[in-house]
């Protein structure tokens, strides 16, 4: 899936192939995917840091297109999300690791991002918090409980890309599902 957005942002980027040799065509792929550093500066964080700098704030999880009509909706609700407590604080305590904390109605859970090269990060979420904050805590039992517990705990740890295209927006992907768009509250 993230292979096929990347895919998908080269070529809406790029001219035709055929107006660009390979070369040309190669460098833009670095460019984009590297933040146009160095490899050496890339894989020591360059651009993980980067896309870490002022990020501290109230931010509100953009939903794209409608699920129902499929209308797309990018970032037009972000006041009214930004006002509900679907929106997250995120926090930079290092210049290699970032948290966000949600608050749904029946808890609070931190997610922590440890940077470990390049624009990869590793993903985790203590699983007491956050098991409690979704409804899945100790009081739920049985088979189907524990079953739900696994998917969404294994939804909320492991690695994720994350890029910074403007101040105001952030864009995590993962191996599995649509990329995280997040976008600052006023």
């Amino acid at each position: 899936m993230r292979s096929l957005a990347a895919l998908l942002f080269v070529l809406t980027l790029a001219p035709p192939a055929s107006a660009q040799s390979i070369a040309d065509q190669a460098q833009r792929a670095y460019q984009t995917f590297a933040g146009g550093l160095s490899q050496p500066a890339f894989m020591v964080g360059g651009i993980g840091q980067a896309a870490l700098d002022g990020l501290a704030g109230k931010w509100a999880r953009l939903g794209g297109p409608d699920p129902k009509t499929g209308v797309e909706s990018y970032g037009t609700d972000r006041d009214k999300l930004c006002a509900s407590d679907t929106a997250v604080i995120i926090a930079a305590p290092s210049a290699v690791s970032l948290d966000v904390t949600s608050t749904p109605p029946d808890g609070t859970f931190v997610q922590h991002y440890t940077l470990v090269a390049g624009a990869t990060f590793a993903e985790h979420t203590d699983p007491t918090e956050y098991f409690a904050a979704i409804g899945l805590g100790p009081n739920k039992q049985g088979v189907n409980a524990d079953q739900q517990r696994a998917i969404a705990l294994s939804l909320v740890n492991g690695l994720v890309q994350i890029y910074r295209p403007s101040a105001d927006i952030l864009v995590m992907t993962r191996d599995r599902g649509y990329p995280l768009i997040f976008a600052r509250c006023a």
